[in-house]
């Protein structure tokens, strides 16, 4: 995986390293730190399709591919 990217991480549905990843969801708990999940761009527009997704995933999917449009230019 090269380190390079606006948000390279691994994905965390399909465990991929991958170098362009969008917020698929806010992990909030009742105590103690809260936490993110990210996940690749094909397994978020997959997640995006099940009632699981957050209202707000279309946005963050588009601003994902609209960064590694403009990264990988």
């Amino acid at each position: 995986m090269q380190s390079e990217g606006p948000n390279p991480g691994t994905c965390c549905r399909c465990d991929l390293p991958v170098r362009h990843r969008a917020l698929i969801a806010i992990i909030e708990t009742g105590s103690g730190p809260g936490g993110s999940a990210y996940a690749c761009l094909p397994c978020a527009r997959d997640y995006a399709k099940t009632s699981l997704a957050p209202e707000w995933i279309g946005e963050t999917i588009a601003h994902a591919e609209a960064m590694r449009i403009a990264f990988d230019e």
